[in-house]
């Protein structure tokens, strides 16, 4: 039985491979050349993909790599010009990840929605909500949190990667939801923390067999090579869960008269329909969804980095404590203030230039034969964005390997030429919506943070320096591990604003 499985396993991958090759007298993109029957399967990298398909990109002369895994193509593009090319221009023929979609239930979420009406009707609904003049609405609940995290900070600074996740993932939560969130342990926080690891895991190219022979979504999970499928039904109910609980959560709270204002009460409000009768109800449900999950996501991975890199560069972080210093004398920073603080804004668009939040974005499928450069890539090619090979661009960023803020000032100010995109959010017509509300967030909690405590090394038992040891998990969002540093108050003063500052 095995045997006749193995056949034709084979005849399948040959019979593509003809089909393919008879298309187009056009070469494929330059890239490993591989073997007959597997392609590229032994070169694919098991970690760290972005770094080798960076190095590939120079070593083949060429921003866009090709690869062939048991019959399916795999494209990574390495440089602007090749992602705007193709992500922007021609946006309409990329679209999602087989795995991603249909198997583990995240097909409503936005960011992996192909290009159509479907796609620009949750975008205008998430804008409506989230776009710059809106911000007035979000601050306040964004303000409440960063002030909650110093409180935290100053109480068990030996936990502040949780104490990051934890209050950036409660400004979320009370913000899309309007619930408020226990201190320790909230079902909501963990079920998310729980439906986004299984998302990292299934985001990484060839993590399941699935994504390199789509036809094999229709086997059974008991046949042999069918445990992706397994694994599927295994966690799909956890994303349900975290699209459906808060929100129902949150609408009983409305129906009792009991909730916040927030985007599903002032969602559900429009038009005059009841809370259960509203005809938009499954799409403000999928809007609230988008916010939660890569809200939280991308704003902790963001200021854990900033934690780093303050633990590795003090001197930044002593010019961005200056400049705080120097505005805000001896008060706490709010969001009116940050306009005016050049370089701790740059202190951010550094951290999530450094090290990126998704070094290979959302993986896109392209849904019809495409030509590029002289090239052929075909239909159903999955694509990449090398977004860490951008990020090191040298052209664009020297030295990338250095946290250096002031590649972002010109004439001691913002530099608006460096502000025009960043890769980290998308490009084109898919760039994230959700941009402003997330770097608002993300630079409110940096200001605060860096203008209350000092970040250094640790000491051991004998007062020598602990030196950092910075890594990230090898996953498709890249979240800093666990390391040790010190994080003191700068003096009694601003241990006295953090207990007397009042969570508005």
């Amino acid at each position: 039985m095995s045997d006749i499985w193995l056949i034709s396993f084979v005849l399948i991958l040959a019979l593509v491979g003809l089909m393919r090759w008879g298309r187009t007298k056009l070469p494929f993109p330059p890239g490993p050349r591989g073997y007959p029957i597997i392609g590229n399967l032994l070169d694919m990298p098991s970690e760290l993909q972005w770094e080798k398909y960076s190095e590939w990109s120079k070593k083949y002369g060429s921003d866009i790599i090709y690869l062939n895994v048991l019959g399916n193509s795999i494209v990574v593009l390495n440089s602007y010009k090749a992602v705007n090319d193709l992500l922007s221009v021609r946006s309409s023929l990329y679209s999602d990840s087989t795995m991603l979609n249909e198997l583990l239930g995240w097909g409503r979420m936005m960011s992996f929605m192909p290009y159509g009406e479907k796609w620009r009707t949750h975008r205008r609904a998430f804008w409506q909500e989230f776009n710059p003049k809106n911000a007035p609405d979000h601050q306040p609940t964004q303000l409440r949190y960063s002030r909650d995290l110093l409180r935290r900070l100053l109480k068990e600074p030996q936990r502040f990667l949780h104490h990051i996740d934890h209050t950036l993932s409660a400004s979320i939560i009370a913000l899309v939801y309007g619930l408020d969130v226990k201190p320790e342990h909230d079902p909501n926080v963990e079920r998310a923390e729980k439906a986004l690891v299984q998302l990292q895991e299934a985001s990484i190219s060839g993590s399941f067999v699935v994504d390199l022979l789509p036809f094999l979504k229709y086997i059974p999970s008991w046949m042999p090579g069918g445990g992706f499928k397994a694994y599927a039904e295994r966690v799909r109910p956890d994303t349900i869960a975290m699209r459906e609980m808060p929100y129902e959560e949150g609408c009983g709270l409305l129906r009792e008269g009991k909730g916040n204002s927030c985007v599903i009460s002032r969602s559900l409000a429009r038009g005059g329909y009841s809370i259960d009768s509203h005809p938009d109800r499954e799409l403000i449900k999928n809007v609230a969804w988008i916010a939660y999950a890569g809200g939280a996501e991308t704003s902790r991975s963001v200021v854990s980095t900033f934690v780093a890199a303050m633990l590795l560069y003090p001197e930044v972080q002593r010019k961005g404590q200056n400049e705080l210093d120097s505005y805000l004398g001896s008060r706490l920073p709010v969001f009116e203030d940050l306009p005016h603080l050049p370089y701790v804004h740059a202190i951010m668009l550094e951290a999530l230039r450094w090290q990126s939040v998704g070094p290979l974005g959302v993986a896109h499928r392209l849904t019809m034969d495409d030509e590029y450069k002289g090239y052929f890539i075909p239909k159903g090619s999955t694509v990449f964005v090398n977004v860490w090979a951008l990020l090191r661009d040298e052209e664009c960023h020297p030295d990338p390997d250095t946290f250096n803020p002031e590649r972002f000032l010109k004439d001691g100010k913002l530099n608006p030429k460096t502000l025009d995109s960043n890769p980290n959010f998308g490009f084109g017509r898919r760039i994230c919506p959700g941009r402003f509300f997330a770097m608002d967030s993300i630079l409110i909690s940096v200001a605060s943070t860096l203008f209350c405590f000092d970040i250094t090394k640790a000491k051991d038992a004998g007062g020598r320096d602990i030196e950092p040891d910075i890594r990230y998990a090898p996953a498709s969002s890249r979240q800093v591990l666990p390391f040790e540093c010190s994080i003191k108050p700068r003096s009694a003063q601003a241990a006295t604003l953090i207990l007397n500052s009042e969570l508005v």
